[in-house]
């Protein structure tokens, strides 16, 4: 019995002594595990913060370039940079990317935030300030609608996009009702009233300026015509008096063979007409004011085939108008109509020419209107009394994707992806 007992205690004193050195093993291990995800948690946490940290720089500047190198957070380090297409020709023209790597007891994360500073071309209509300006029965509008202050609206306007507004008139109405007869506007696409405002630029951007002298076209003429062919060229004439020139006067330039930038600078108010079949992408810029002077179209319809090409955007620092209008006939202009007119005494921005004097047809806008103050296109009347123009106004739906070469962004920025 003596030797089973001895054995049975050697037993108990081997089992407890192996539990014993498992436990030591399993609490070390713990502690190691422990660790190390501590180690992973606070790296992952620094790599996060440091990319916040560029985004927040970005929200201050969106035209931040300055990157972040060794910046010390919660133990450990970060290090960003912020690309755009000049460093990374992959990137799209309105893409910003961030890349934050952090470090915590020599462990190193990474993590990639991809954004895009949006065109205001993605808007089908856009105003800084509505005015004493109507939406009425027989206007009809598609695509993202926008203002900063509130709409006014009378009789069955229609709109198929959403309709947002900074301001509303009031706390039972956003948009403000006409004195007299229904007001009942259809809003397909939903409402949202009381949005962030977008601030528009008060200047042609100078990204544009920069890109029609290197690598564009750029005119320094007080009078420019622009005459755009369906082969993809464009004709151009500029000089400093106001009378029509000679075709002989008239330069030929291949869109292909440029950026797509033209820009027309002279003292404080040049002047551009403009007409024709736009086979490219292309954007006229100016510091003055565009006349549309006939139709101006698209050799490839977007309308029949989606996947055309060819897309203009126009921004002027003053005015664009509907110029050369003839009565009872229509107007057709396509691409995004800019205006930046910041005049407190001239705030007619987009507008018809005499739209007050002659009944015109219906104006067909394929593109999208942006505009610092609303102009006026017609007046409300019966079908005979009424002047100017009826609003067919239709958003090129391309604009989803797709901008017209540097044409002005919002100051903000959206995230598209977060890798990490």
């Amino acid at each position: 019995m003596g030797k089973y007992a001895m054995l049975i205690v050697l037993g108990l004193f081997a089992s407890t002594a192996a539990l014993k050195l498992q436990a030591n093993r399993f609490t070390g291990q713990s502690v190691s595990n422990y660790a190390n995800k501590h180690d992973k948690y606070s790296v992952r946490n620094i790599t996060n913060g440091g990319a916040m940290m560029a985004l927040n720089a970005l929200t201050v500047d969106v035209e931040e370039t300055q990157g972040a190198n060794n910046i010390s957070l919660y133990g450990g380090s970060y290090s960003y940079n912020i690309e755009r297409q000049p460093q990374d020709a992959t990137l799209g023209v309105t893409d910003v990317r961030v890349t934050c790597i952090g470090n915590y007891n020599s462990l190193n994360d990474t993590v990639i935030v991809l954004l895009t500073r949006p065109s205001f071309s993605r808007f089908a209509y856009f105003t800084n300030y509505e005015g004493n300006i109507w939406f009425g029965t027989g206007d009809t509008l598609f695509g993202p609608v926008h203002t900063n202050t509130y709409f006014r609206m009378s009789g069955y306007p229609v709109f198929w996009g959403k309709v947002t507004s900074h301001q509303v008139y009031n706390s039972s109405n956003p948009y403000r009702k006409y004195y007299s007869g229904p007001t009942v506007p259809e809003f397909n696409g939903g409402t949202e009233w009381g949005v962030p405002k977008l601030t528009m630029p008060t200047s042609i951007p100078q990204d544009l300026i920069d890109a029609a002298q290197n690598g564009g076209i750029y005119i320094n003429n007080r009078y420019a015509w622009v005459e755009f062919q369906a082969d993809g060229t464009v004709k151009i004439a500029s000089k400093n008096s106001s009378s029509n020139p000679p075709q002989s006067a008239y330069t030929t330039y291949n869109l292909s063979s440029t950026n797509g930038v033209i820009y027309v600078h002279y003292g404080s108010s040049p002047y551009v007409k403009v007409k024709g079949t736009v086979n490219g992408m292309v954007t006229l810029g100016t510091k003055g004011r565009i006349r549309v002077t006939d139709n101006l179209v698209y050799a490839d319809d977007p309308k029949t085939n989606p996947n055309s090409d060819d897309m203009i955007g126009m921004v002027a620092a003053k005015d664009i108008i509907v110029y050369n209008n003839h009565h009872d006939q229509d107007r057709t202009i396509v691409g995004s109509i800019m205006t930046l007119n910041t005049s407190s005494s001239y705030t007619r921005n987009f507008y018809v020419d005499r739209y007050n004097k002659d009944r015109y047809g219906d104006l067909h806008l394929y593109g999208g209107l942006i505009q610092r103050n609303r102009g006026a296109v017609g007046l409300m009347g019966s079908p005979t009394s009424r002047k100017g123009y009826m609003k067919d106004y239709h958003w090129d739906s391309r604009l989803q994707h797709m901008t017209p070469p540097h044409f002005p962004m919002l100051f903000v920025l959206r995230k598209i992806a977060w890798w990490d």
